[in-house]
């Protein structure tokens, strides 16, 4: 082989080293950002999520609370009802009393 020809051998094998070199340092920097814009992805998708969860625990506990509330006026409601309900039968009831106690 001539002298041309393993120096134009030497100067392919170098120029492929580098190319390689420069390949894997792409790949390199290409990984690192996919691998950088996917926790920043999933940093903002966690954000969302959290967002989300908080936003859908404040209704649920507004809708609790009118309900609560609802069920709270109609107990109101219902004691007074029966409240009035005795106290109306109430003299009957004195009545009542009395004749067992006048029957003994």
């Amino acid at each position: 082989m001539s002298l041309d020809a393993v120096k134009r051998v030497m100067e392919v094998e170098k120029q492929a080293s580098q190319q390689r070199e420069e390949g894997e340092r792409e790949a390199r920097r290409r990984i690192t950002a996919a691998e950088k814009a996917g926790a920043e992805r999933l940093e903002s998708a966690c954000r969302a999520a959290e967002i989300k969860v908080k936003k859908m625990m404040t209704e649920e506990e507004e809708k609790n609370a009118k309900e609560t509330a609802e069920r709270q006026e109609e107990a109101a409601r219902l004691y007074e009802e029966i409240k009035a309900e005795g106290e109306r039968h109430l003299d009957q009831a004195a009545e009542w009393i009395v004749r067992r106690v006048v029957e003994f």
